[in-house]
């Protein structure tokens, strides 16, 4: 077993963030880069009917990602809780019930999708009309994608548990491994052997599987206090999925916007419109994976921290990472509005309508981004420190709810600028949410001292898990 001289305990809160938030960033932005590098190649070789089948159909990853986060991102807090508290042997129970249960789920649902392939392509689109081709593409990209979708699956799960068993430059490496065995292997696949979306769809599931298999290798081999066991709790599958409903309900919510988005451009501008939105979501990826970067750094940290009773490092944990998320949303948001020419270059022709009508997207839609940070950062704190309830309301409304509200009337009375603008005028409405309940928390709940303390928690989980 490899030791580490990290003490979650008491070493600074600024020296473990940077620890956990420099490789976090570097995974996430390797991950990140599987989606862009198949928008990047998919636009060079097939063009904008290319993005347009790809953007009819990628509401299918947030929801993925939703799946296993709901096991996931709910399972580390609840593992971290009990390293924090000295119990390794219930973290091994969590993680083991957890992997076996995802990994056997994930299997029966690539089979359902495959099947149902058609009538899933049809709700993503709402219904709407599409040109034959767009929708010939879509449906091969999707087919491969749910053949694949284990390891679309297990490789995100397996490095949530790495990074919280103390090992995040394995998941860092794992990650980048990864994301450059898809950049050639979409090269050979579209260019080399010219074997169309089909084969940028493949690329990414084999390179899922080989960062997934360099992961699993940290388990099997036991390198850290979590390893499998065989052992099975059911009560630990539920736990973890009511701790990690929040995480899992902001990217199912990112799924169904995406659905709404699609019906809404598609009524306003066609397949122009869902290109659009597709250029604008790839170029986004980066600004998001970073600001998520900062989260993922502070969930261990909180949860760690909570199972030892350290309140007062929780309160100072949260407001380094508020600073740090509202500083990078802002810098990001200068990078994005001086150079977004170039950057939707790398995906359409700076001369096609698709590049003009995109770089003005995204100067209104990335203003959302900066205040999507703070929100992100609030809800995922709260989840880590298992005050779900409080952590789901503000993911419903920075995800879904005024999203939903405001889309409708404002893409019909201004058309793609109102659509573009809901997205930054709900993550405000959003912030208004997130101050509240965060103003609560301090003065009533858990920040307050007077929630049920780690301690109780402990008590009870006990009876469950």
């Amino acid at each position: 077993m490899i030791a580490t001289s990290l003490d979650l305990k008491k070493d600074s809160i600024i020296k473990l963030f940077f620890y956990y938030f420099i490789p976090a960033l570097c995974a996430m932005l390797a991950l990140s880069t599987y989606s862009t590098i198949d928008g990047i190649f998919v636009g060079q070789k097939i063009g904008t009917d290319g993005l347009a089948a790809i953007g009819a159909c990628w509401a299918v990853f947030p929801a993925c990602i939703a799946y296993e986060l709901l096991f996931g991102f709910g399972g580390a807090a609840i593992v971290s809780y009990f390293l924090g508290k000295d119990h390794a042997a219930r973290a091994r129970l969590v993680f083991s019930s957890i992997f076996y249960f995802v990994a056997l789920s994930s299997v029966a649902i690539g089979v359902l999708g495959f099947v149902l392939v058609d009538e899933i392509l049809g709700f993503l689109t709402r219904g709407k009309n599409i040109s034959s081709e767009i929708y010939a593409l879509a449906r091969i990209y999707l087919q491969i994608t749910f053949l694949g979708m284990p390891f679309l699956i297990l490789h995100p799960l397996s490095d949530i548990f790495v990074v919280n068993d103390k090992r995040p430059l394995l998941g860092m490496f794992a990650m980048t491994l990864g994301s450059a065995s898809n950049i050639v292997l979409n090269y050979v696949f579209l260019f080399v052997l010219d074997m169309g979306i089909e084969g940028s769809a493949l690329a990414t599931i084999l390179a899922h599987f080989i960062g997934f298999s360099v992961l699993l290798g940290h388990f099997v081999r036991k390198r850290g206090a979590l390893f499998f066991i065989p052992r099975f709790s059911f009560a630990a599958v539920i736990s973890s999925a009511k701790s990690g409903l929040p995480e899992s309900i902001s990217e199912l919510s990112a799924a169904i916007m995406m659905v709404l988005y699609n019906g809404a451009l598609l009524s306003i501008a066609g397949s122009v419109g869902l290109a659009v939105y597709s250029v604008v979501l790839y170029c986004g990826i980066v600004f998001f994976t970073i600001l998520l970067s900062v989260s993922q750094a502070l969930q261990p940290i909180a949860s760690f921290n909570y199972g030892a009773g350290n309140f007062a490092r929780l309160r100072y944990a949260l407001g380094f990472a508020l600073i740090v998320v509202v500083a990078i949303g802002l810098m990001l948001y200068g990078v994005f509005y001086a150079f977004a020419p170039y950057f939707v270059g790398f995906f359409v022709d700076s001369s096609d309508e698709v590049a003009t009508l995109s770089v003005k997207a995204m100067d209104i839609y990335y203003i959302g981004y900066v205040l999507l940070g703070v929100n992100m950062a609030c809800a995922i704190f709260l989840q880590s420190i298992q005050r779900t309830i409080s952590s789901i309301i503000i993911t419903i409304c920075y995800t879904f709810l005024f999203i939903a509200l405001l889309l409708p009337p404002l893409s019909e009375s201004y058309g793609l600028d109102g659509a573009f603008a809901s997205y930054p005028v709900a993550q405000g409405c959003a912030l208004l949410v997130a101050a509240l309940v965060m103003g609560y928390e301090l003065r009533y709940g858990i920040l307050s001292g007077n929630a049920p303390s780690g301690r109780t928690l402990w008590k009870r989980r006990k009876h469950r898990v």
